[in-house]
């Protein structure tokens, strides 16, 4: 399996660091996991056309995480992806709702020439492609989920926005890959958001061996999160940028 970073940043404009996004690939499977603003963009520079995606999954519905789902439907109405095979959007309750909303106010969002397989999941295990899954609710909104995906022996989860909650605990248990969210440096946290130190604190009791830290605000300028979390996690912690791949136990 591969992560690569299609956005490390939020909604503040911050040069270099588009909103929420990441692609997995494992075996023939390609994910997007979130898909904020810029994402096919990021997705065009891996080289990774949108006809290869098989499935969207979205950890709750603030902006910076979906907003380019619009621009993803429009674009697989172009005749160039007549034909491809369905296409999977997952997420918590709600989904049905917003693409509803967002196809009244631009019709031309409806699928044309392929096949669009909403479904509302909650949580617990699914599978997608060639991965098995679990979705767990996540303290941030009330629709907001973590994913873990695992394949051959390798896991990875996600943990979207969170605050301090036991199931990112439970969602990261004993992964060979946590991507986990620490918005803003240590003494300045913000509400439904965590830290370097707060994130590395549930990968350790989670046993997860190697903290990717990410969606980064502003205030993360010139402050050394990894150093503040490598205080509470011995494993491997890595900053994400854009476009960063890693290789899923590797």
């Amino acid at each position: 399996m591969q992560c690569t970073v299609l956005g490390s940043g939020t909604a503040i404009p911050v040069d270099g660091r588009f909103p929420a996004g990441y692609l997995l690939t494992a075996g023939t499977t390609r994910l997007l996991v979130d898909c904020g603003p810029g994402t096919l963009r990021r997705l065009a520079q891996t080289g990774v056309g949108v006809e290869a995606i098989d499935a969207v999954l979205l950890t709750h519905y603030h902006p910076d995480h979906c907003a380019e789902l619009t621009a993803l439907l429009f674009a697989l109405r172009s005749p160039r992806y007549a034909g491809r095979r369905p296409l999977r959007l997952i997420g918590a309750p709600g989904l049905q709702r917003l693409v509803a909303k967002l196809t009244e106010v631009w019709p031309w969002l409806s699928p044309r020439d392929y096949e669009l397989r909403i479904e509302e999941i909650p949580p617990g295990p699914f599978h997608v492609g060639d991965l098995t899954a679990v979705a767990l609710p996540i303290r941030h909104t009330a629709q907001s989920l973590g994913y873990r995906f695992a394949k051959g022996g390798r896991s990875v989860a996600f943990s979207g926005d969170a605050d301090t909650c036991d199931e990112l605990v439970e969602l990261a248990r004993g992964v060979d890959l946590f991507v986990c969210e620490a918005s803003t440096p240590d003494g300045q946290k913000l509400e439904g958001h965590l830290t370097p130190a707060l994130a590395a604190q549930h990968a350790a009791r989670a046993d997860a061996r190697h903290l990717l830290l990410t969606h980064f605000y502003p205030e993360c300028e010139g402050h050394d999160l990894a150093a503040a979390a490598r205080q509470h996690f011995v494993h491997r912690v890595t900053l994400a940028t854009d476009l960063l791949q890693v290789e899923v136990g590797g």
